[in-house]
């Protein structure tokens, strides 16, 4: 079923600071080349994001239409995604499908067009795919049903880069405040979901023993501690600048961090999420390359993070 587009004039308040654009796509499974974790393919329902997250490195990205300063400004849904994603589901035989590397996929707008829903419902139709959904916004909560129905072959990742929501306010203004992210994370575990916290990209965090013990109660399955990637001459270093947040661009800084939440997960978990690691390798016919780098229990998403734990 094509979703229902929404007439200018009929927006939702929601949406009335953001152009939408709807196309048709030619392609919606992009090849991931990863020798290490060996990912297979990224799935972007949408193109743009409503989320507008000032650091965001796809602002970089070559684009006909828009300059790197209307970035959260626009959107364009494709319509065709679950259709494409239908012809083409052969090519995810035993293969892992990431959502996504260049959007998010429950952002605003997917209240309205239900487009990473109805990819999701075509691959609930392949059961040797492994899905990999990661996103900001607690909207993922509205697809629980569908998710419960992948089982072990899906995990979702949120990302909450600080632990200060007055940071985010800064930094991510149009994206949903961290206490509500937090309990996404609470009620996706509680449901029986593999759940990930993704520090990512890390920014300024208060309290890293709080955060950390947060993410361990909240039941998260694994952790990921990610460093900024700026774009060239970015104007994002003036926001780190005017707010005294350059630490976030200091390797010690990041690395401290992830040594605070590496520990965060009991070691039995640790243990655990290290034997699917192997088991995983195993299954892909690649050994470990450095078998002493804490756990790690979804590859790494390509792109997104050059630090993980």
């Amino acid at each position: 079923m094509t979703p229902r587009l929404i007439p200018p004039e009929a927006a939702p308040s929601l949406f009335q600071d953001l152009k939408v654009e709807p196309e048709e796509a030619r392609s919606i499974l992009r090849p991931q080349r990863d020798d290490q974790y060996g990912f297979g393919f990224s799935l972007s329902p949408y193109r743009g994001c409503g989320h507008g997250c000032r650091y965001c490195f796809v602002r970089g990205y070559p684009n006909a239409l828009h300059g790197c300063g209307d970035w959260g400004q626009w959107v364009t849904p494709k319509l065709n995604a679950p259709e494409l994603l239908w012809s083409q589901r052969h090519r995810l035989h035993q293969q892992s499908l990431f959502l996504s590397t260049a959007t998010d996929p429950y952002q605003p707008i997917e209240r309205e067009y239900r487009l990473t829903r109805a990819c999701l419902n075509v691959l609930l139709g392949c059961p040797t795919c492994r899905v990999l959904i990661h996103t900001r916004s607690p909207l993922v909560i509205q697809d629980l049903d569908l998710l419960k129905r992948f089982g072990d072959r899906l995990s979702v990742g949120i990302s909450i880069p600080t632990d200060d929501d007055t940071v985010r306010q800064v930094v991510e203004p149009k994206a949903p405040p961290i206490p509500s992210r937090w309990a996404t994370v609470e009620r996706l575990a509680k449901a029986g979901i593999n759940v990930n916290v993704a520090a990512t990209p890390l920014m300024a965090i208060t309290d890293p023993t709080g955060f950390a013990r947060r993410a361990r109660e909240s039941g998260v399955s694994n952790l990921w501690v990610g460093s900024l990637r700026l774009l060239k001459n970015d104007p994002f270093y003036d926001v780190l600048a005017g707010h005294c947040w350059l630490k976030v661009l200091d390797p010690d800084y990041v690395q401290g961090i992830r040594e605070i939440l590496e520990m965060a997960l009991p070691a039995p978990r640790r243990k655990v999420v290290n034997a699917k690691r192997k088991a995983e390798k195993a299954r892909q016919g690649c050994s470990s390359r450095n078998p002493s780098k804490p756990i790690l229990l979804q590859p790494r998403q390509p792109g997104l993070f050059e630090g993980i734990i």
